[in-house]
C-alpha cells in the first residue's frame, strides 16, 4: 500500500522519537524509506516538503544546546552470516546518536530525550514562515523536528493498535528504540547490554 507523501514525511518525524529529527536525517532517512517515498528530494521538492512541515500543527521545533551528530544508516544484515544466521560483528559500533535518557513526570510526554529540559521550542519563528535554506544557515543540525505524543505513539503502535493503552516510561522508550530502527528491528542482546542497561 502506498502512503501519501506527506503522510509519510510526518510518519518518519514520528519514528525518530521525542529527540527529535534533523532536517539532513529526514532527508537520509526518505531516501532509504521502506516502501521507498515516491517524491524526488531534489531542493524544490524539499521546499515543498518544509513548507508543509511548518503548517503541520503536531509537529514542534526546537534548538538544541548543540549540533545533533551525523546519523548513519548501518545495514545489519550484511553481517549476519549465510550459513548459520548470527550476526558477525565486523566493524566498530557506530557512535550512538541517541543515548537513552528516559523522561519521568513529564505531563502526558513519553520517551528518550538527552535534551528535554535544555532545548527550546523555536516553532512560532520556524513557522513566521521561513525558507528551508534560511532555518539551515541560521540553525543547522541544532534544528529538529519532534511529532506530537498521539503521532508518535500511533507511528509506533500502527493503526490497528489501542490508543488508550498505557505502557510504562521504559517500555515505550524501547518501543521508540524499535521505530527508530525501521524495518532493521534492534537485536535483543544490544538492548539489553548496550542500550538499556
Amino acid at each position: 500500500m502506498m502512503m501519501d507523501p506527506l503522510d509519510a514525511v510526518l510518519d518518519e518525524v514520528a519514528l525518530e522519537g521525542l529527540d527529535g529529527i534533523s532536517m539532513q536525517t529526514l532527508w537520509l532517512r526518505l531516501q532509504s524509506r521502506q516502501p521507498e517515498f515516491g517524491l524526488n528530494l531534489d531542493p524544490l521538492s524539499q521546499q515543498f516538503i518544509w513548507s508543509c512541515l511548518i503548517r503541520a500543527a503536531e509537529i514542534r521545533f526546537y534548538l538544541l544546546p548543540e549540533d545533533r551528530r551525523a546519523v548513519t544508516l548501518h545495514d545489519r544484515f550484511v553481517e549476519v552470516d549465510r550459513d548459520t544466521g548470527i550476526q558477525e560483528l565486523r566493524g566498530v559500533e557506530p557512535q550512538e546518536v541517541y543515548p537513552v535518557s528516559v523522561v519521568a513526570d513529564a505531563a502526558g510526554v513519553q520517551g528518550s530525550c538527552v535534551f528535554f529540559r535544555e532545548r527550546v521550542d523555536v516553532s512560532a519563528d520556524v513557522r513566521a514562515p521561513l525558507t528551508l535554506e534560511q532555518v539551515q544557515s541560521r540553525w543547522g543540525e541544532r534544528l529538529v523536528l519532534v511529532a506530537s505524543q498521539e503521532r508518535r505513539y500511533r507511528a509506533l503502535i500502527g493503526a490497528e493498535g489501542n490508543p488508550e493503552l498505557k505502557l510504562p516510561d521504559l517500555c515505550y522508550c524501547i518501543l521508540e528504540r524499535l521505530g527508530r530502527a525501521r524495518w532493521q528491528g534492534e537485536l535483543q542482546r544490544d538492548l539489553h547490554t548496550r542500550v538499556f542497561r
